[in-house]
């Protein structure tokens, strides 16, 4: 059997000219290889790129793909010393990242898709050009998970921290700010530490940065590592300062500057000097590295001569990708196959439970907003005149514009109530007492408690990872019972404690009937087999 002229037999590795010929063909098979991943997965490459050019917080992501083929391209001299080997033990790695994709391709999870596509890439340049090939790249490609537009789930923890720093900081300088959530109140003006004041578009680009600088400046590794978290640290200790600044300028000019859009420039200005004076710091530290001293390139010595080639097993392991990369889009077909065909979802309120009466009309001042649900249900219930308000929102199935879990849904509008505060508490539900998330908001004339807790096929949680992984297992059982959250809200007039009494008597009483109304939803549902062949 012959391939184009070659052999498909080993070869011995004597002449440059057998060599270079492996190079080239491996690098075509990869080339092909990578063509068709993209190709096939191409929905979530395109997630990726569209991140990156509508969002400043993963602008970067742009330039990675470059910045890693630049810095493989440096290593050329190094990997033609070596021969590439292809590798079963990549098969297994994309077996894996396929599997991770379809999990959550059916949880509808986009940035596990994304970091399993990353994942594919690599494992295919392990598969075809072996551990020694790889490990002599191992930067570049593990650079490429800086690609993926993750940690939106730092925003939160990130903005607690800004305002915290930043009052404390004004307290420390004497000036007076009640703080209450991400609201700050001084004497003469109001401030918001809002989502765009985490700083977490200057933390992402800083570690990003760090990485790069830290591996091409420093041979130790707990240089690298120091610099690294020197990256992490640096800009959350400035955002604060930031925070701090911008909101001390506008108090002391009495709001004439800070207050627009030159804050934002204010900020990155900030930051461009802060990370000048990261990499200075770093610089007295740095070591003169020759190529073959880099960690990636503390590799076996150059191929002996008497090495052999198989263009056999290249040819079958580059097929085995192309197989294995086609089964993540055929679950895809198999999953859509089995989705359930039902008519639209109609939630009625429950039926009041003595002493509460209702369903009543909702609040027009209250509506959360979870995108693409099926059937969504607001009403009000009453016990002696003190209402509490119950939401339902439910998805027969995740979709692309459908997901119970999602950075676009939201319990309350952003407009009329501002956040005030959020812990974890215990409440009666029909399976029990479980945990539920207690959230305090707060708007011009009132303040409201909402508890709220995810329900998926009968399971109730508040984690939302939790809430993916039930989701994914809903869909690939073939159970499709269909999720919901479930959001309970009372108001109180200075302490939260009234209205979590009120509360707890409403789920005391409501808590089944809530239950039941989920429950029908799933009765007459058509569900589907996996049909033979189908």
């Amino acid at each position: 059997m012959h391939f184009i002229g070659w052999n498909l037999s080993n070869r011995v590795m004597k002449p440059d000219s057998i060599a270079t010929g492996y190079w080239l063909w491996t690098l075509l098979l990869l080339g092909i290889t990578l063509l068709a991943l993209l190709g096939l997965y191409w929905q979530t490459a395109v997630s990726m790129a569209e991140i990156w050019w509508r969002s400043d917080t993963y602008a970067h992501g742009m330039l990675i793909v470059p910045i890693a083929l630049y810095m493989i391209w440096q290593r050329r001299h190094t990997l033609a010393q070596l021969l590439p080997r292809s590798n079963p033990s990549g098969l297994l790695l994309l077996v894996l990242a396929g599997i991770a994709w379809l999990a959550a391709y059916a949880a509808e999870v986009i940035v596990v898709q994304q970091f399993a596509l990353v994942t594919m890439v690599v494992a295919s340049v392990v598969a075809l050009l072996g551990w020694q090939v790889s490990w002599a790249i191992a930067f570049p490609l593990a650079y490429l998970y800086f690609a993926v537009p993750v940690g939106e789930f730092l925003t939160l923890p990130l903005q607690d921290f800004t305002a915290w720093f930043s009052v404390a900081l004004l307290r420390l300088t004497g000036i007076p700010v009640f703080w209450e959530g991400y609201q700050l109140v001084l004497p003469t003006a109001q401030f918001e530490v809002a989502e765009a004041c985490s700083g977490l578009r200057y933390l992402i680009a800083s570690l990003a940065l760090g990485c790069l600088y830290a591996y091409l400046s420093y041979r130790s590794l707990w240089r690298r590592l120091a610099f690294v978290a020197m990256a992490l640290v640096v800009p959350i200790i400035a955002n604060g300062l930031r925070a701090y600044g911008i909101v001390m300028l506008a108090y002391l000019s009495d709001g004439k500057i800070a207050t627009g859009v030159d804050h934002i420039i204010y900020g990155w200005l900030f930051f461009g000097v802060v990370v000048l004076l990261m990499f200075w710091i770093g610089s007295f530290w740095r070591e003169s590295i020759p190529d073959t001293a880099r960690p990636s390139a503390a590799i076996p010595a150059a191929t002996p001569p008497g090495a052999t080639v198989s263009f056999r097993r290249l040819v079958f392991t580059a097929l085995a990708c192309l197989l294995v990369l086609s089964l993540g889009p055929a679950g895809v077909a198999w999953l859509n196959a089995g989705a359930s065909q039902s008519g639209p979802v109609s939630l009625t309120g429950p039926a009041a439970v003595a002493p509460w009466s209702g369903p009543l009309d909702g609040d027009g001042d209250w509506q959360p907003v979870f995108l693409g649900a099926d059937g969504t249900l607001l009403r009000s219930y009453r016990w002696r005149e003190q209402p509490v308000y119950l939401y339902i929102a439910y998805y027969r199935r995740q979709r692309q514009d459908a997901k119970l879990v999602s950075s676009g849904n939201a319990l309350y509008d952003g407009k009329r109530w501002v956040y005030v505060g959020e812990q974890n508490m215990t409440a009666p539900l029909a399976t029990g007492r479980q945990t539920l998330v207690a959230t305090r908001v707060g708007s011009a004339n009132r303040k409201r408690l909402i508890w709220h807790w995810y329900w998926i096929g009968g399971k109730t949680t508040t984690s939302p990872y939790l809430a993916k992984l039930l989701e994914a297992w809903d869909s690939f059982s073939g159970s499709r019972r269909g999720s919901a959250i479930v959001a309970v809200a009372a108001d109180y007039q200075v302490q939260p404690a009234d209205a979590e009494a009120l509360l707890q008597q409403f789920l005391d009483s409501m808590a089944g009937q809530i239950e039941a109304t989920l429950a029908r939803q799933n009765q007459g549902q058509s569900q589907p087999g996996r049909k033979a062949g189908g």
